[in-house]
């Protein structure tokens, strides 16, 4: 169990590697769908591991010499994968800032028009 667990751990991380490079740090460049499913694997994989905790946590356990392996190329791949993921993840957080504010910009200037019921014509109010 704990060695199926494992190796499909290091086979979604391997894909979760191989679709972070595909990303691209523009968001308009990405096809749809395409952070979605890399969303959906990191949901996978934390099962996964959530599996193996339970699992390591009985009484008695001991990893294999075939589990250290699996483990040390796992520990090779999340620290390739860790700056590739950081770097998605502020060059996003970036252009959602942008976009918010000039989302904002624009509600200011329509804000700013909208309250004018003349119509264009101009009425006096002198007495």
């Amino acid at each position: 169990m704990v060695q199926k667990d494992l190796m499909e751990l290091l086979d979604l991380t391997k894909e979760l590697h191989k679709q972070a490079t595909t990303i691209d740090s523009k968001m308009e460049n990405n096809e749809d769908g395409q952070l979605e499913a890399l969303q959906e694997q990191f949901d996978k994989r934390q099962t996964i591991i959530g599996n193996l905790t339970e699992s390591i946590g009985i009484e008695g356990f001991q990893w294999t010499s075939e589990d250290r392996d699996v483990i040390a190329e796992l520990k090779v791949l999340e620290e390739s994968l860790q700056p590739i993921i950081n770097g998605l993840h502020q060059a996003f957080g970036k252009q959602m800032n942008r976009i918010s504010k000039t989302k904002h910009m624009s509600q200011k200037y329509i804000g700013a028009y909208q309250n004018s019921g003349a119509g264009g014509s101009f009425i006096d109010k002198r007495k």
